[in-house]
């Protein structure tokens, strides 16, 4: 039951090599200190607030029709209006939890520290059903029209009936000895896939229907000459969008798939444990050591790589209107052109140690720190 993840020997590996690690304070070196912007493009704190204990990094907050919701680690879910950031609803669940929420009209899915499933009513906070794990699930369930999908610490994906709990299917696949903590690569794509990042940089992608394997393929391949530089996994959320799918592994390399079949485009080395993002024209990722590349969707050429936030603990990338957006671990968001990966806009946010990449809502954005500091960003 006990998933084998690779901790204190990743620290140790990154501070040996001198990068920027995915568990944040292993750096030895100083991060960039930031050079003055000229604002082209003003970014704006709409609102922010306190929402509790987030210190786990699969705490994320979830969006749906206006509302924003959120739980943190002592089963507490909040709601908040979107637009002003007032708090709509508070639900105390006197449970544990161990990941944040999916959200319906009506339902929020938490998964609990002691491997269950709960579906709750977002209204009343009443338990309408709750199904028995087979292990801790360390990111948010992903939940569509009548399935919910959960991933467990087992490498087991598993698909239960949103109306009533029942297990509909399971998915297993085998773990190496050693993986990075896997917080969040699970990614729903409508009714249609769920796109999965595995261990050992594969990608998995499922019909939410059935658990059927719609098509399965190598992100990256493990390389190296001990066990520890062999550690590639997809610990990010891949990103489908026009008729590709696109993702990247740590210590290893950026893909993007024809969608229908998995045939590979094209691929890039560089390694992400936090994630990339899309327009219709480049894929955006932020290295393990702060860099931040940008790469044409169609051929893989390397459009722009911007090295001024190198070593300051930023976050995967999130599309906010026309811009790329990605926040540091001293609390500044930071606004860049997708053209030239020119910086153009900053704010402080007051989010410290990310529990992962922003959410993207278009024209605004949420971002969540481990220090319980939630808050939405717009473009003026």
């Amino acid at each position: 039951m006990r998933r084998r993840l690779l901790v204190s020997a990743l620290i140790s590996a990154s501070l040996l090599s001198g990068c920027a690690s995915w568990f944040e304070s292993s750096s030895r070196f100083e991060p960039t200190p930031l050079q003055a912007v000229r604002t082209e493009q003003p970014l704006k704190l709409k609102w922010s607030g306190s929402v509790g204990d987030v210190e786990q990094g699969g705490f994320l907050p979830a969006y749906q029709n206006g509302n924003v919701v959120v739980a943190d680690a002592r089963g507490r879910i909040e709601v908040y209006d979107a637009l002003s950031g007032r708090k709509v609803n508070e639900l105390e669940l006197k449970r544990e939890l161990s990941a944040g929420p999916g959200v319906t009209d009506s339902l929020v899915l938490v998964p609990t520290a002691d491997g269950r499933l709960l579906a709750v009513d977002r209204a009343s906070g009443a338990v309408r059903w709750e199904q028995t794990l087979t292990s801790l699930a360390l990111e948010a369930p992903q939940v569509g029209s009548e399935v919910v999908t959960v991933r467990t610490n087992d490498g087991r994906i598993t698909g239960f009936a949103l109306a009533d709990g029942k297990q509909l299917w399971s998915v297993a696949r085998a773990l190496p000895q050693l993986t990075v903590e896997n917080n969040g690569s699970l990614q729903r794509a409508g009714d249609e896939a769920i796109l999965a990042g595995q261990a050992g940089g594969r990608l998995l992608v499922l019909s939410p229907k059935n658990g059927n394997v719609l098509w399965e393929a190598s992100v990256a391949s493990p390389r190296g000459a001990t066990e520890l530089e062999r550690v590639t996994d997809v610990v990010s959320r891949p990103v489908f969008d026009a008729g590709q799918v696109c993702a990247v592994a740590f210590q290893g390399r950026v893909a993007c798939f024809e969608a229908r079949g998995g045939n590979l485009q094209w691929a890039r080395d560089v390694s992400s444990s936090r994630g990339l993002a899309v327009d219709e024209r480049n894929v955006y990722v932020t290295g393990d050591d702060g860099s931040l590349w940008a790469f044409d969707r169609s051929t893989g050429r390397n459009v722009w790589k911007l090295d001024d936030l190198k070593y300051r603990n930023v976050s995967g990338p999130a599309m906010l209107g026309r811009y790329v957006l990605v926040t540091d671990g001293e609390g500044y968001a930071h606004l860049i052109a997708g053209d030239s990966g020119r910086i153009v806009g900053r704010t402080k946010v007051g989010t410290e140690r990310l529990t992962g990449q922003p959410v993207s809502l278009g024209d605004s954005a949420l971002v969540l720190g481990r220090n319980g500091v939630l808050a939405m960003l717009s473009l003026e």
